[in-house]
């Protein structure tokens, strides 16, 4: 028989409603993905699974499918009422299923000594648009993303939402921005900075050395620090009056240069 919660005092529930208030701050490696693209590619990346909450009432097309697949990972599934199922759903019309899973930051030590493509997000506000980052690195082919002295977590369910769980495939690095300096010189890496100042256009650089690329914070752009110790600073041309493009937009023009080069 199946066990159905519908209290909001339960344990359970009070945790994922303070980690859903809190854009999952309240644990170093737990992270919430509730929607089907997310669940699948966790699933194909052989991401560990804690708790599963289920709300049948709400079940559509594709929900039954994916829970055959989820109930041979994990023995944690828990069935919810409508009522409680919504209130720890971020998403106003949620998917029937939302998994409480083992996502952790890494190390720079935990980088592949074979790694010769990164991107760095520096200081990149808005979850959305970190997100976007990583979902760009994974179409560009990089697996390993540096967030360097970062401000948004990256556990937060806008950026497994705009990564459309792209996420859960990459090596994600926490580090500061000195710290993230001194192994990229270490391991010989050709740092190229997006700066829109950067006296060099993107298409004259070269992407096919080993190469990390840094974007940064929209308000306030790179670090000097990451200026100061880049190889190239790269802008890309601008014939309008803004002087910038939105970070993701940025990282994109850039890396497909980087993977078109890399891949002749």
């Amino acid at each position: 028989m199946k066990e159905m919660i519908s209290s909001l005092q339960n344990p359970k529930i009070k945790e994922l409603v303070r980690f859903r208030d809190k854009n999952g701050k309240v644990s170093a490696c737990d992270i919430l993905i509730e929607d089907e693209r997310e669940i699948v590619r966790a699933i194909d990346a052989g991401i560990k699974f804690r708790d599963v909450f289920i709300c049948e009432e709400i079940f559509g097309r594709y929900e039954k499918d994916i829970l055959n697949e989820i109930a041979k990972l994990t023995d944690n599934i828990f069935y919810l009422t409508k009522a409680v199922f919504e209130k720890i759903a971020y998403k106003s019309q949620p998917f029937g299923i939302i998994i409480k899973a083992e996502f952790q930051a890494l190390n720079l030590q935990d980088i592949d000594p074979e790694c010769s493509f990164i991107l760095i997000a520096e200081s990149v506000e808005k979850p959305g648009n970190l997100g976007a980052l990583i979902r760009t690195a994974d179409g560009a082919g990089i697996d390993t993303i540096i967030l360097a002295d970062k401000i948004t977590d990256y556990r937060n369910p806008n950026v497994i939402r705009a990564s459309t769980g792209t996420i859960f495939s990459k090596k994600i690095i926490e580090a500061s921005t000195d710290d993230t300096i001194a192994y990229l010189k270490s391991k010989k890496f050709q740092i190229v900075s997006a700066d829109p100042y950067g006296e060099t256009v993107y298409l004259d650089a070269d992407f096919t050395k080993k190469t990390a690329i840094v974007v940064g914070s929209e308000a306030f752009g790179l670090s000097e620090s990451m200026k100061k110790n880049a190889d190239i600073l790269v802008s890309i041309p601008m014939k309008g009056v803004a002087d910038s493009l939105n970070v993701n937009q940025a990282a994109t023009i850039i890396l497909y240069e980087a993977l078109r080069q890399r891949s002749r």
